[in-house]
């Protein structure tokens, strides 16, 4: 689903094709806003390489894995005081090196905008090798997450960024010269201009990870506080500081949003005939079914079976007329 909408060129998205807007990976994001997930987002492949620009118009949390033989190199425009990259405060005007098989958790805040190049390992390896360094994976530290002084490597980003939005078929530059920018200003950042988090907020991105682990591995039932709390390895205050510390919302609300977001997925993904409104709902553990409707119109614009009936025109049409508005 991919509504446009009047608003500074955004469209309202669902969270799978948002994801699959890299085209490369696959992302798993969850919205934290009770409102419709909204996005602009301009994209263009060309030699081999993709090229993404984005403007993120909710607050979401996410994750992905660069493939095998991919690098991702990902500039951010403007961010939001609460975004972060594995529990890492991420600012304006950084960048951010994802090298091939990384796993990386990430939150943006509502209004961040970035831009992203998907690249060929072996091509960032070949441009790294020549800058004199030592192998890639024993600097993948300095590369991962800097701040950018560089006004040629700015500029580059925001030529890309308004390339991609320009009408008509945008002309890419020479992938080896931004590569070329982009590892030297790595290397030749500072420790001062390598954020690390600090020992509290480690400690806090480890508490929501067991509990994100936790909800995700139960969420068929209903999950109390006590337990989860005890799979977090943490008290009842220092869960809801955590997560107040790394997503702004409480683990109830977490907790009811992630449900909502797996079922939206489940939906939208779901094989013709396969799954009913019914089954999906009470999988994620929500047992009101009106209410979750509500919820799920509130959040995504319409009803959970026009999602289901969207993805598959062939279901079950008796489980649609059983269950009308779910």
């Amino acid at each position: 689903m991919s509504r446009p909408s009047d608003v500074l060129g955004l469209e309202d998205y669902d969270l799978v094709t948002l994801g699959a807007s890299l085209g490369l990976c696959e992302v798993d994001l969850l919205t934290l806003s009770p409102v419709r997930p909204r996005a602009s987002i301009a994209s263009k492949m060309h030699d081999g390489v993709t090229y993404l620009t984005a403007h993120i118009d909710f607050d979401v949390r996410g994750s992905l894995t660069v493939p095998e033989d991919a690098c991702m190199l990902v500039y951010l425009h403007e961010a939001g005081e609460r975004s972060w990259c594995q529990g890492i405060s991420v600012e304006s005007d950084m960048a951010v090196t994802l090298l091939r098989g990384t796993p990386t958790d990430f939150m943006f805040e509502r209004g961040t905008r970035f831009t992203m190049v998907v690249a060929p390992y072996a091509r960032f390896r070949s441009r790294f090798l020549a800058s004199d360094h030592a192998d890639v994976d024993m600097a993948a530290q300095r590369l991962r997450l800097f701040s950018v002084h560089s006004g040629h490597l700015k500029r580059a980003y925001r030529q890309i960024a308004n390339q991609l939005k320009e009408a008509g078929d945008p002309v890419m530059g020479p992938i080896e010269d931004l590569l070329d920018e982009h590892i030297r200003v790595a290397l030749a950042s500072s420790p001062e201009e390598r954020p690390v988090a600090s020992r509290g907020r480690r400690a806090h991105y480890q508490v929501v990870r067991r509990a994100e682990r936790f909800m995700r591995a139960n969420l068929r039932r209903d999950i109390y506080s006590q337990e989860l709390c005890q799979a977090a390895g943490a008290s009842e205050r220092g869960l809801r500081y955590a997560f107040d510390d790394l997503l702004g919302i409480p683990p109830n609300r977490y907790l009811a949003m992630l449900r909502l977001c797996t079922a939206h997925r489940s939906l939208v993904t779901a094989e013709a005939g396969r799954r009913s409104v019914k089954s999906v709902a009470l999988s994620c553990g929500m047992w009101d079914l009106s209410r979750f409707a509500e919820k799920y119109r509130s959040v995504f614009g319409e009803q959970p079976r026009e999602t289901l009936t969207r993805s598959s025109p062939m279901d079950d049409l008796t489980t649609a007329e059983e269950y009308d508005g779910w």
